[in-house]
């Protein structure tokens, strides 16, 4: 019979090989979903932008007035032995803060009552899944009814699964959300409109996540691109007329949007401007980022 293969896992300042006795019933991430997260892509065996992350679950963090337990230039060396343990070249880590165990109270602990709980595991991914949505994916819109705090990495993303659920059976792959009007994001992504070659994405704000690619193509990859990205209101008239669409993840990178809501965008195949911030952002990925 084969030997069952290990995983190295990180939980509360030790490594460890299995997942019993992580994150009991009494958790408040499985009473509440009180926690937060970061999904970090590991490609060619190295964490890709984990400083960005890293910083963002901090934020989180203070948002959600949760105590720290583990320094922030702790996580790297972490991250780097849960890819090596694993052995994964293509993969990610997945970071989980909970605000802890204990009695049940429906309440928000003082941080002095809080033992935060600390997770870091690893799989590897689908890299032709991956290029199947860098070719192009169908969307839908919907109505953003989540709640007003979608700036915090929360693992309450029910309603995001709902979303996105909704839109796989209409045969899209992605949600484009919509507040009073305004696009907002999609369920796992953020979104660019491009309009007589300008590239233009919703300023951040508290209805939506501020995305480490989405940060990532403003500040580094447009600029080498020349590709001018203004943050501005998008609302359905100019998400209707625009001549592209991409969407951006830490899983998939760059995914240019084909068709919303049954609608072809443009001509419906992928844009100029979607394949020069594409190129760029994989010469990125492929430099490797802190």
């Amino acid at each position: 019979m084969a030997e069952e293969k290990k995983s190295t896992i990180f939980y509360n300042h030790n490594f460890l090989y299995q997942f019993d006795g992580v994150l009991q019933a009494d958790d408040r991430a499985v009473q509440f979903g009180d926690g937060v997260y970061e999904w970090i892509r590991i490609h060619k065996g190295h964490p890709f932008a984990l400083s960005y992350h890293i910083d963002r679950l901090y934020r989180s963090m203070r948002l959600m007035d949760m105590r720290a337990t583990i320094a922030p230039d702790e996580f790297t060396e972490i991250h780097e032995v849960i890819a090596e343990e694993n052995r994964i070249q293509e993969g990610y880590c997945m970071l989980l803060v909970t605000r802890g165990g204990g009695e049940r109270r429906f309440l928000i602990p003082r941080r002095n009552e809080q033992n935060p709980n600390v997770l870091i595991y690893a799989r590897s991914v689908d890299t032709d899944a991956i290029q199947k949505v860098q070719d192009g994916i169908a969307c839908i819109t919907a109505e953003d009814d989540r709640w007003l705090h979608c700036d915090i990495l929360s693992i309450q993303m029910v309603a995001n699964l709902m979303a996105r659920t909704a839109a796989l059976k209409k045969g899209a792959q992605e949600v484009v959300y919509v507040r009073d009007g305004q696009v907002t994001e999609g369920s796992k992504s953020n979104l660019f409109v491009v309009k007589g070659g300008v590239a233009w994405t919703p300023p951040e704000s508290h209805k939506m996540l501020k995305g480490v690619t989405r940060q990532l193509v403003i500040t580094r990859v447009a600029p080498t691109s020349g590709v001018t990205v203004i943050e501005k209101e998008i609302d359905r008239q100019l998400l209707s007329e625009a001549d592209e669409v991409f969407m951006t993840n830490s899983e998939c990178g760059i995914m240019p949007v084909l068709q919303i809501d049954g609608k072809p965008v443009g001509d419906g195949q992928k844009g100029r401007v979607t394949e020069k911030i594409q190129l760029h952002y994989d010469k990125l990925l492929e430099e490797g980022l802190p």
